[in-house]
């Protein structure tokens, strides 16, 4: 076998090359180049501390975000483009009944009551279609327990080259809800109440009518009863 110049080699020979032709340049004196360096290692240690400095501060913001997110008064969610749980903040796994790591990556639709579900796949594929907020409210499952009422402020995100995501704030609704069934009823029941009165008020000798209609059938004896 020959001796063949290994690969390794190239590079090194390249470098003595240029250096061969480089310019000569004058030797400089070794207490100027020791200068240089401690200026130079000045310059590194500022620079380190200034990245430190850098990473301590977005640290604190990351902390103050996460605060923020997982303290809101209200629950954040956000789903891929196939409705999944990519982010759930605390407030909203509570509202979901399911502990946050357990909600990650999986369907946000079981959560929804089934009667509402379809309305729900027709909201997703709206907010999907659109850059603007949409609202709905919807009946959730609580677990494995109740249900409860919720209003879901929804908007799609887009970045370049990735899908998009949809953005959920998640609120309880659950006692405005009731607050309006019971207002609703009671407006039932006025207006039941108000029927009857105004037909006793066109007849108002119908009462006086069946009673002594009633009292005559029972061919009672009694003198009262009879002057009646």
């Amino acid at each position: 076998m020959g001796n063949k110049p290994d690969r390794q080699d190239a590079p090194r020979a390249a470098a003595e090359t240029e250096l061969a032709h480089a310019p000569k340049t004058k030797p400089r004196p070794a207490e100027e180049l020791l200068h240089e360096l401690e200026v130079h290692q000045i310059e590194l240690e500022m620079q380190n501390e200034a990245l430190r400095q850098s990473q301590v501060e977005l640290e604190k913001s990351r902390d103050r975000y996460m605060d923020f997110y997982d303290f809101a008064p209200a629950g954040y969610l956000t789903l891929n483009h196939d409705g999944m749980i990519d982010e759930v903040n605390l407030p909203g796994a509570a509202l979901l009944g399911v502990e946050r790591s357990r909600l990650l990556r999986r369907r946000f639709a079981p959560f929804v009551a089934p009667e509402d579900r379809d309305r729900w796949y027709r909201h997703f594929l709206a907010v999907l279609g659109i850059d603007n907020k949409l609202s709905c409210e919807l009946a959730l499952r609580h677990g494995e327990g109740a249900h409860f009422f919720a209003q879901l402020n929804c908007l799609r995100l887009s970045k370049e080259g990735n899908e998009p995501v949809v953005r959920i704030v998640l609120t309880d609704i659950t006692e405005r809800k009731r607050a309006e069934q019971a207002l609703l009823d009671m407006n039932r029941r006025k207006d039941e109440f108000l029927a009857m009165l105004a037909h006793e008020l066109r007849n108002p000798l119908a009462p006086i009518r069946n009673a002594a209609h009633v009292l005559g059938r029972l061919e009672l004896t009694e003198p009262r009863v009879l002057w009646a």
